[in-house]
């Protein structure tokens, strides 16, 4: 296996400075927090979706999720094939109603169609999932680079965190779509050439399936226990966080039909995740089927080695120059995933909480320097998060699981459906996402549920609560005694329902777990009759004002006025992303001048012909799109 060496080292540093010189370029594009935070609306449609796509990877990918992969075999094959499906489906749910709430933050609606402590919650909530999973993954990838480059896990921590928080400081939402396309194309060449290598190395893809176990559904990886419950479970989680978790991206296009087009590209992309990031472990598998047996995995024996085995192929597989490349992508993953954290969770402190809350006079220009402010605190705040994480021995797969299935559905469920049903009063936000962290945290942390259960109940009790608010506060007005006795059978059947699936997993006692349990329960029972009591107080004024709202969601959004008025001109994306991606591959024809083995070559050759054939393409046939379409809005302004 080969070593990291000087020709490395300079393709990484010449990668930071390619990411920072993106960030120069667009700060002079970002006038005000709406050009920030949503582009000025006019991301193209194919950036946008390229962003949603990478959005999704970091250094995780490459080292948790390899390890689940070779730990699980096929069904972690399974999981990423997932994510196809519940982005494709996810996005057309509501991807042009994003779009119509004409929003600058993923909450930002949620004032108008619930209330402000909607807003507000909902605000806290998404800022502390988003910021926890983006410390995981800037731990997975010092985890995985600081080993392998021989280098200071800290050092690497905060170099990596600051570069990041430099060019989305500076190039907000632009600078966060411009270089997910750039660290796309990277991440797609490399791992396509990996992939076909690594299946070299066992034969055919016959071979392959021949020599692994066949397709198993009950797996316990580093003590956490998945199932088939589990895949249904993400499924649900993914389809319905793509529908709200999407937002920034779908609002920062032009108009509907761009937003939709978001999703579909998203959607055809993620096909490519089970191939790329799903055979190279499993060839591992079969090639190394004991891992501490391998000399290169003997020195992290005891701290899952099993997340090194995709960079082990590659030290294995590529030549030097290469392997640069290859790390490079994996901090591309990463800066893409933590760079819209950065810009989303700063959108939303800035124009939800600063600006919604504590000084509602913001200028959409301060609104810019509070953001930029925020960013700065958000990215010191996930660094310092990345070097806890870096050492826990829960692992990194679940460690991201973890924060993943317990906040997500409690947002995920009024986010979404708040844009679909127009008839839930202004309170059922804030009882879904109480009822969600509830169930959440009760049947995980303390009955042990496993996790596809788990979401399967906070599922159906965020929603259910959600759904038949209408009803139940009209029972309040009502039938008071009806709604007793209905929180009384919740009470009971859910105290029952805990009583009756409490595990031994988990540190408490079987006393403690019936005892909170039963706690839970009461607190569900007692607050349906609190929230009848709120869902019932919507005043007629109230009712108005979500009927205004759902009529500017079915107004279409006229191109010509909202996003091209006052002088606006198209942002040219394409010569640029084209060019940049030709410049980089000619680049790497350098590394021809270092002593390459017997087929190497042939590998480096193939990867610069990949990027240097993308960007030309790219640059050539988008920019007659982009003078055409320009030439149809100013058409349509006359």
């Amino acid at each position: 296996m080969k070593s990291v060496n000087i020709y490395d080292y300079a393709v990484i540093g010449a990668y930071f400075l390619f990411m920072l010189g993106i960030g120069l370029y667009f700060m002079k594009i970002n006038k005000g927090g709406k050009e920030y935070f949503a582009g000025g609306n006019m991301i193209p449609w194919w950036v946008s979706g390229m962003t949603l796509y990478m959005a999704n990877f970091s250094a995780w990918t490459f080292t948790g999720a390899a390890g689940f992969a070779y730990a699980t075999g096929w069904f972690a094959i399974l999981y990423f094939s997932v994510w196809s499906i519940s982005y494709y489906l996810g996005s057309q749910l509501t991807a042009a109603r994003w779009r119509r709430t004409r929003s600058i933050s993923p909450v930002e609606y949620t004032n108008t169609r619930f209330n402000f402590t909607t807003q507000q919650f909902l605000s806290v909530v998404i800022a502390t999932n988003f910021t926890l999973s983006a410390g995981v993954q800037l731990a997975a990838t010092c985890k995985l680079i600081a080993p392998v480059m021989g280098l200071d896990i800290t050092m690497v921590t905060f170099v990596t965190g600051i570069v990041i928080l430099a060019y989305t400081f500076m190039g907000g939402l632009w600078a966060v779509s411009i270089t997910d396309v750039v660290q796309g194309v990277i991440l797609l060449s490399i791992t396509f050439i990996v992939m076909p290598l690594a299946l070299g190395l066992v034969g055919s893809p016959g071979d392959l399936i021949a020599a692994l176990p066949p397709l198993s559904f009950d797996h316990t990886y580093n003590g956490v226990h998945y199932t088939e419950h589990w895949l249904i479970g993400i499924f649900i989680i993914m389809s319905l966080g793509t529908a709200a978790g999407g937002a920034q991206r779908f609002y920062s296009v032009k108009d509907e039909k761009d937003a939709k087009r978001v999703g579909m590209l998203a959607g055809g992309l993620f096909l490519t995740v089970p191939l790329v990031f799903g055979v190279p472990p499993l060839v591992a598998k079969v090639i190394w089927p004991d891992l501490s047996q391998v000399e290169f995995f003997q020195p992290y024996i005891g701290s899952n080695p099993q997340d090194l085995v995709f960079i082990a192929l590659c030290l294995k597989l590529l030549p030097n120059g290469l392997i640069g490349v290859f790390l490079a992508a994996m901090l591309a993953a990463t800066m893409s995933t933590l760079s819209s954290v950065y810009n989303m969770v700063s959108s939303i402190l800035s124009r939800d909480i600063y600006q919604g809350w504590i000084r509602p006079e913001t200028t959409d220009v301060g609104l810019l320097k509070v953001g930029r402010s925020f960013s700065i605190g958000i990215g010191l705040l996930v660094t310092g998060l990345a070097v806890f994480f870096v050492n826990s021995q829960f692992g990194i797969f679940n460690l991201m699981q973890a924060f993943f299935t317990l906040l997500n559905i409690p947002v995920v469920v009024p986010v979404a459906f708040g844009l679909l049903f127009r008839r839930v009063p202004k309170w059922s936000a804030v009882a879904s996402i109480s009822w969600g962290l509830i169930i959440g945290v009760t049947t995980r942390y303390v009955l042990g549920w496993d996790i596809g259960p788990q979401v399967y109940l906070a599922f159906v009790m965020s929603f259910g609560i959600f759904a038949s608010s209408p009803w139940t506060g009209e029972l309040f007005k009502t039938r008071k005694p009806l709604l007793l006795l209905i929180s009384l059978v919740v009470t009971l059947a859910t105290g029952f329902l805990f009583s009756a699936t409490q595990t031994i997993n988990t540190e408490l006692s079987a006393e403690l777990q019936t005892l909170l349990g039963w706690a839970s329960a009461v607190v569900l029972g007692i607050s349906l009759f609190g929230f009848a009591k709120l869902f019932s107080s919507d005043s007629e004024e109230q009712k108005k004002v979500v009927a205004e709202f759902f009529k500017k969601l079915d107004t279409p959004v006229d191109v010509a006025v909202e996003v091209f008025g006052a002088g606006k001109k198209q942002v040219s994306t394409f010569p640029l992303v084209g060019s940049t991606t030709v410049i980089m591959g000619l680049l790497m024809s350098l590394i021809f001048f270092t002593e390459l083995a017997e087929g190497e070559a042939t590998t480096l050759g193939i990867m610069i012909a990949i990027m240097i054939a993308f960007g030309a393409f790219m640059w050539y046939f988008g920019k007659k799109s982009e003078i055409r379409s320009a030439a149809q809005y100013e058409q349509k302004s006359q």
